[in-house]
């Protein structure tokens, strides 16, 4: 009986630890899916696009002062002005097509992710129309190394826009757009820095940098974020408008953005 006693006790003792190790195994896959969960809501907007109120929100908004000072701060570069003050003129595409091309891969899901970008870039306004191919393009993208890149363009940033562009019409002419595809832990990275990048080739040239414009903006300085904003498809809706124009200063633009809330259209 005594032998029979040890055989069970030593039977429960393992059936114990086997549990233990398993519910253990269970936690850690439960905390590794709400990091996911967290990491996957980190590159969502807090305002997603809704297309379908997106004209009456525009309006609404370029009537209110907050709206105002969003629209300058990502559309005016601040880098060279004097403290709240923005530098520079409007500078936007004028040709009614714009061609976008990848001149390599930047990994899994790049070029389709890309070709998203465009389609909705292209609903939420009427002026030019993005396309990504091949045929005489305006905009490129190149994905390079991490080694290659900080040698480039050093190690303080994940990209890096370049444009050539008129004070007055025709306004942007070309971009390039280079990007680090090579930092360890960049896969994500990769994404969110793709539509920073790309919102500044189309003319945006500002970032936010208060905490809270974290899941705001895709300017955001080191933006997670891998989807535009309501406010920020609102800011590109009004600049590819009549109603900004290539050469408005930041104070020229902000009284049309006035006028444009009255107006009702």
């Amino acid at each position: 009986m005594r032998r029979l006693a040890r055989i069970i006790v030593s039977v429960l003792i393992i059936a114990g630890l086997t549990a233990g190790v398993f519910g253990c195994g269970l936690a850690v896959q439960w905390l590794q899916r709400q990091d996911g969960l967290k990491a996957a809501r980190d590159q969502r907007p807090q305002e997603p696009v809704a297309f379908s109120s997106l004209n009456r929100y525009t309006r609404e908004a370029a009537g209110e002062a907050w709206f105002r000072r969003y629209f300058t701060t990502m559309v005016f570069s601040k880098e060279a002005g004097a403290a709240g003050g923005s530098t520079g003129v409007v500078a936007k595409w004028e040709r009614p097509r714009v061609v976008i091309r990848l001149l390599n891969g930047g990994g899994p899901g790049v070029e389709s992710y890309l070709r998203g970008l465009v389609r909705r870039l292209d609903r939420m306004q009427s002026e030019v129309r993005f396309v990504v191919g091949d045929d005489a393009p305006r905009i490129t993208i190149r994905f390079l190394s991490h080694d290659e890149y900080v040698r480039s363009q050093g190690k303080n940033s994940v990209g890096n826009t370049r444009t050539r562009y008129f004070k007055t019409s025709p306004g942007i002419i070309s971009a390039r757009i280079t990007i680090d595809a090579g930092k360890p832990g960049a896969r994500d990275q990769v994404k969110s820095t793709l539509i920073h990048e790309l919102t500044h080739a189309i003319g945006c040239n500002g970032h936010f940098r208060a905490p809270e414009d974290r899941r705001r903006s895709v300017l955001y300085e080191s933006s997670p974020l891998t989807a535009w904003s309501q406010s920020d498809a609102a800011v590109i809706r009004i600049l590819y408008s009549p109603w900004i124009r290539t050469g408005m200063t930041a104070a020229k633009a902000r009284s049309s953005l006035r006028r444009y809330g009255r107006s009702g259209d």
